[in-house]
């Protein structure tokens, strides 16, 4: 979505899950906007199992004919990895496994070309954009980070600032403007990120 001023926004959401065809593509609809919509290859149409959530509520992934209905409404696919495991602490081969087997799925299943990743839990490394890049993919994309605030982004690298159901409209509005509030916006960010570690604490002691 582009305004008078030349900026581009780009609206996506993580993990595929069904209200994202149930509740925002209707409403994106209204406004001729388009997303992109990252998909763990091994919960599509199944529940999110993968997360540790208070009182152990799950909820359901879209299916195959979901996903091909946004797709053909103008959606982009990417890629959220196989499993939504953290991958941060896994080895070259067990990330580069990650990366090519879920985009090789989805290519397969939807026939389209899949050029963006977004690790689960949103955190970049140098070695994941490496890896990201070298496995075929044009960017890697995840939460905005305290190191990309005052520093130069590397190549393939696209921040992103999540939208909470907690956030107000001057929330929404700091993260849009990019001007010195943005500060706050890039710390709560990184608050809540590290608030969901505990899924992956819980997933490690499974």
């Amino acid at each position: 979505m582009k305004n008078p001023d030349n900026k581009t926004i780009a609206i996506t959401f993580d993990d595929g899950y069904k209200d994202v065809y149930e509740f925002a593509f209707p409403v994106l609809s209204q406004y001729n906007i388009s997303a992109t919509v990252f998909i763990i290859t091994d919960y599509i149409g199944k529940r999110n199992d993968w997360d540790a959530n208070l009182g152990w509520i799950h909820y359901e992934h879209l299916n195959e004919d979901e996903i091909r209905f946004l797709q053909k409404a103008g959606w982009e696919i990417g890629s959220h990895s196989v499993s939504h495991k953290s991958i941060h602490g896994m080895t070259e081969n067990e990330i580069i496994y990650q990366l090519t087997c879920s985009k090789e799925i989805l290519e397969d299943k939807f026939a389209q070309r899949i050029d963006f990743f977004a690790p689960p839990f949103g955190s970049i490394s140098n070695r994941i954009r490496t890896l990201t890049l070298r496995s075929g993919y044009k960017g890697v994309c995840g939460f905005y980070s305290f190191k990309y605030y005052k520093n130069q982004l590397l190549p393939g690298i696209i921040p992103r600032l999540a939208v909470y159901r907690t956030d107000t409209i001057e929330s929404v509005r700091r993260k849009l403007l990019r001007d010195s509030n943005l500060f706050k916006e890039v710390l709560k960010q990184n608050i809540i990120n590290f608030c969901s570690n505990a899924t992956i604490i819980v997933n490690t002691l499974r």
